[in-house]
């Protein structure tokens, strides 16, 4: 993102105050539908050192962990920084997370504090460990000083530890990737290169802040530009279109799956309102047409999306490009970028000028990418974790002379564009000795519009492995003609062999919105075995 200030820093904390200087009035965090919810760079500034100051008396130093357990509002962000503003170290936890997974990073981490939401604390059993809950916040930090120099506290360096973040629903020991303040201001600096925010753009955040691809795309590159960056608490449609249309939203990181939802909202619309093939042949039009034409055909979506929009920036999984595609015939931009937890975590992306939605763009500056003999991408650079926390064993199996393994195939084109094959873990070989890659055969299962979702499987039929289908769909009776049509445009050893109608309403998703391939083939196997 081109920050629009010239100055730029090594760490969380000075990241903060160089945008409170540089925007202090302007309005920095909001949350829509609550009262009092607004808070200027200025603001968001003396709160988070009111919480450095009540983490110092309650005992908190440098390098002591804090656990950050709740939904996204304005005081998580106030938590966050006054944290690493004294050098503790942050451990963001999904708000989705169960207790037990909350007591196995508990375990792992040993807190000196935890800062939680009403609805997480119920979920945890009494702790001696000192907490403060986030209704309780104003109230706790508003009778202490505020610093107002950011030289008042003591020095962090860019090599000191500032998160430890783990993967939601782990099972076993989990693994927490250690970020450092150099690794994450290092990405927000590289990922700046991809946008243009400045204090015009309005972000609305809506994954979770426990999250590296929320933190990095609509919490720290917003601010280092001067934007406004808007929460929501609730998931609901009405309540997102209610806050991008109150507050004007220019711009949101998210999911593929959100902008399948959003599509298919816009297309249902249009269908009750008898209009679906006219919006079909407009479409068709305006994707000849220059893009800055587009949005004038689509006057109303436009404002149903609050009437600012200008361009989603994806990450997490997999988008179609089609998806993509229909997006930019409406005149709203998707650029869709690549990473993963350990890169603090942006690797590649496009820009809002150089899209190529078959890609995921290129290497972010300063991000070395290769492509090893077997397919997979490596990584290394400034903001690549240095390992996993107290986990000599899992640090070494993920780095390879210097270069960190990332588990995702993928190979490079004439334009020096990154391309993912899918997941490693996830390729098998057929008996003929043909890599199978999952993720093409479901991009094609995805074009059947009779489809809400699709997962392809390697599953073990009579001693040998074979293609399996499991599909999500409410039309049942359609599932033979859907998998018929598939292996239609499939190779011959991409082809389904078996399939799965799966009996349940949705798939179980990662918070990201992915589907839990695992617990997709317990379930499968459950069901051939009865």
């Amino acid at each position: 993102m081109a920050i629009s200030t010239n100055k730029f820093t090594e760490t969380l904390g000075s990241l903060l105050f160089e945008s409170a200087k540089e925007w202090g009035d302007s309005l920095a965090l909001a949350i829509y539908g609550r009262d009092n919810g607004n808070w200027t760079y200025q603001e968001l500034w003396n709160n988070s050192t009111q919480v450095a100051s009540y983490l110092t008396r309650s005992g908190v130093s440098k390098g002591d962990r804090v656990i950050i357990w709740s939904d996204n509002r304005p005081e998580w962000v106030a938590a966050f920084f006054g944290s690493v503003l004294i050098g503790a170290i942050v451990v963001p936890l999904d708000a989705q997370s169960t207790g037990e997974f909350f007591s196995l990073i508990e375990n792992e981490t040993q807190p000196a504090f935890m800062f939680l939401g009403s609805e997480q604390l119920s979920r945890t059993e009494p702790k001696s460990i000192e907490t403060m809950l986030f209704d309780d916040f104003k109230d706790l930090i508003q009778p202490l000083e505020r610093t107002r120099e950011i030289y008042d506290f003591e020095p962090i360096s860019p090599e000191d530890v500032a998160e430890l973040v783990f993967t939601s629903g782990t099972t076993g020991r989990p693994k927490g990737v250690i970020l450092t303040h150099g690794n994450i201001c290092s990405n927000v600096k590289m990922a700046g290169a991809a946008f243009e925010v400045t204090p015009s753009n309005r972000v609305l955040a809506i994954l979770p802040l426990s999250h590296m691809f929320e933190q990095v795309a609509d919490l720290l590159v917003p601010l280092s530009g001067g934007a406004l960056i808007i929460y929501i608490s609730t998931l609901r449609p009405d309540v997102i279109f209610g806050a991008m249309s109150h507050y004007g939203v220019t711009n949101m990181g998210c999911v593929p799956r959100v902008l399948e939802l959003f599509a298919d909202g816009i297309k249902r619309e249009a269908r009750v309102q008898g209009k679906l093939g006219l919006l079909e042949r407009i479409h068709r039009i305006a994707c000849k047409l220059p893009f800055a034409w587009r949005p004038k055909l689509f006057k109303s979506i436009h404002r149903h999306l609050g009437g600012s929009f200008k361009y989603f920036v994806v990450g997490g999984a997999r988008l179609d490009p089609l998806l993509g595609r229909w997006w930019e015939g409406l005149g709203i931009k998707v650029v869709q970028g690549y990473g993963m937890t350990e890169a603090s975590p942006v690797v590649s992306s496009g820009t809002l000028t150089d899209r190529d939605h078959s890609s995921v763009g290129r290497p972010l500056p300063g991000v070395e990418v290769k492509i090893a003999d077997d397919e997979e991408i490596l990584v290394r650079g400034p903001n690549v974790t240095t390992g996993y926390w107290q986990n000599d064993i899992a640090t070494q199996n993920a780095f390879q002379d210097g270069w960190y393994m990332t588990r995702d195939l993928g190979y490079f084109d004439n334009q020096g564009r990154l391309h993912i094959r899918g997941r490693k873990d996830n390729m098998f070989v057929l008996p003929n000795g043909m890599n199978v890659y999952p993720e093409d055969i479901e991009q094609v299962l995805y074009e059947d519009s009779r489809l809400a979702d699709a997962v392809v499987l390697g599953l073990e039929f009579q001693g040998d492995m074979e293609v399996h289908g499991v599909v999500l769909t409410d039309d049942t009776a359609a599932v033979p003609d859907i998998i018929r049509t598939a292996n239609q445009k499939l190779a011959s050893h991409q082809r389904i062999v078996r399939y799965t109608a799966w009996p349940e309403a949705t798939f179980p998703m990662t918070p990201t919105m992915k589907p839990k391939r695992t617990e997709i083939l317990s379930k499968v196997m459950e069901m051939r075995n009865n």
